[in-house]
């Protein structure tokens, strides 16, 4: 498993694409594998053709590349989005990898080109908005003391922001159910349908600020990044 888990990543280079069809809304589960490479034109030959293989379209997933862009003085270059409506897909999945000549080929690839630097298993908490129209998405890792209290003033804000009209795309509360540590427990993303509507709202609406304050004593911000969408699998 640690060896499917730590090889799949796509280019900047590879245009956006759809070999498979997302749900309208944030499924169940993710788990999400970081991984840093300097090899893109051999990793854009094996993840497009393992896309159209055979194997990877009778996988229950939705696969989502993403480019990081923007995330300081972190090491991945890129994040593989694995999307699952149950915990059953995830096994039937990455079982499926395991046997399969497709996913072979693009692990030994990935393998000579590619460093893995981290693995999440995620479990959603609360969403809304349709992902798949998102294009660039600010996300944040943070460190929650008190998850209930923590959920329910999340779920106001988003509440509050919609009704006001200020959201623009996806949203997402997970929390972190492998690979957690002091540091980063849950992660929060807000989409957009470009940057250019991502950066629209600079000034904290009144709801984000009661937000800030009824937070500020269980949850750290640790790190924020702005995102790509490089392809959907």
């Amino acid at each position: 498993m640690k060896k499917i888990l730590s090889s799949l990543l796509l280019i900047v280079g590879l245009q956006t694409m759809s070999a498979y069809s997302q749900e309208a809304t944030v499924p169940a589960f993710a788990t999400i594998f970081q991984f840093s490479t300097a090899e893109q034109a051999s990793v854009v030959a094996a993840i497009s053709t393992f896309a159209q293989s055979e194997c990877r379209k009778s996988m229950p997933t939705a696969i989502r590349v993403m480019a990081e862009n923007w995330n300081g003085t972190e090491a991945p270059t890129h994040s593989v989005i694995f999307n699952f409506t149950d915990a059953k897909s995830i096994t039937e999945t990455f079982g499926k990898m395991q046997q399969c000549r497709a996913a072979g080929n693009l692990i030994a690839v990935l393998k000579e080109h590619t460093q893995s630097v981290s693995q999440r298993l995620l479990r959603t908490l609360h969403t809304g908005g349709d992902y798949t129209k998102d294009t660039t998405y600010v996300v944040w890792q943070t460190s929650v003391t008190d998850e209930a209290t923590y959920v329910a003033a999340y779920k106001k804000l988003m509440e509050a922001q919609e009704k006001a009209g200020l959201v623009r795309g996806a949203y997402g509360l997970w929390r972190i159910q492998g690979g957690a540590d002091s540091n980063v427990t849950h992660m929060a993303f807000s989409g957009a349908k470009d940057l250019e509507t991502l950066l629209e709202n600079g000034v904290p609406s009144k709801a984000f600020a009661e937000f800030q304050k009824k937070v500020g004593g269980i949850r750290k911000v640790y790190r924020t990044n702005v995102n790509y969408v490089v392809a959907d699998l």
